[in-house]
């Protein structure tokens, strides 16, 4: 790692996009004029070798190159007319893929996606949007929106219960809980408001991260399924099964999910998530435990 490649990879990593080497090129001049075009193609070559970029053929007439350090993985769409790239994910299509793959006995050594055709712009013949924007940001902004949605459902859910349940130490397990969700949630729309504050441009960039919200109905019940349940089932052994359930089945939900992604910030987010669904299990599992336990006694 030479003072020039050096300065080569710091253009790479912070131009975001797909690169030609020329377009590389001509970035690099601008921080170094003495830095020649053949130091570019080689570092390029030794990023790609090492597996912290990728080629790119976006159907162009140009090899183009992408960073892969702790980015998503992730395909594209290509509009044929003003050559736009946009990123996007989906861990269903991925599932789908897998299970493609698992039924032939056939073992992958890499894949991408890529559509080609005409982005919204063209098709209403407008000038182009702003360029692309680095797809970690779009991701982390994404991850923040189902984290924050989840943790929503989470207070919801310890807000009905702690105010239907009779049971004095079931209904103080669930307040803390309550409480953990509330800091949760302000935390996650704190390093939102940050992200938005640092880059604005995040907010008019397409989906990145294609995500069924209606799997979080699986997980989390509904207010008034929380209020019929609990009605139905008074006792407050029930009451803590219900929140074992939910949170056992968040865990494995975002953990699994988690598992998906390369290492970034976005399956940081998700991880972290998890282990927090975990910790609320675990303490929910212990008020159980002891509820029988007294009974038994």
């Amino acid at each position: 790692m030479t003072r020039q490649r050096e300065t080569v990879v710091e253009c790479f990593l912070t131009a975001g996009g797909h690169l030609s080497a020329e377009e590389l090129y001509e970035l690099v001049k601008k921080r170094d004029g003495k830095i020649g075009s053949t130091t570019v193609f080689r570092t390029l070559k030794a990023l790609t070798d090492c597996g912290l970029a990728r080629e790119v053929d976006l159907s162009d007439g140009r090899t183009r190159f992408e960073p892969l350090y702790r980015r998503p993985h992730h395909h594209h769409m290509v509009c044929v007319e003003c050559n736009r790239t946009i990123e996007f994910l989906s861990p269903e299509l991925e599932q789908i893929q897998a299970q493609i793959v698992s039924e032939y006995h056939f073992k992958p050594v890499q894949h991408r996606v890529q559509i080609y055709g005409i982005c919204q712009d063209c098709q209403n013949q407008r000038e182009p949007g702003a360029e692309a924007v680095d797809a970690d940001l779009v991701f982390v902004r994404d991850a923040l929106k189902i984290a924050m949605e989840t943790e929503r459902r989470g207070v919801s859910f310890y807000q009905t219960a702690s105010a239907i349940v009779s049971h004095k130490s079931t209904r103080s397990t669930f307040l803390q809980m309550l409480e953990d969700e509330r800091s949760h949630l302000s935390g996650l729309e704190k390093e939102w408001s940050q992200l938005i504050h640092d880059h604005a441009e995040v907010l008019d960039a397409p989906v990145f991260l294609h995500f069924d919200f209606g799997s979080l109905q699986q997980i989390f019940p509904s207010r008034e399924q929380i209020k019929r349940k609990l009605r139905e089932n008074l006792s407050a052994r029930d009451a803590l099964k219900l929140a074992m359930e939910m949170e056992r089945d968040a865990y494995n939900f975002f953990r699994e999910y988690a598992e998906k992604f390369n290492e970034t910030k976005g399956k940081d987010i998700f991880t972290e998530f998890a282990e927090e669904e975990l910790e609320h299990y675990d303490l929910i599992k212990q008020e159980y435990e002891k509820l029988g336990s007294s009974r038994e006694s």
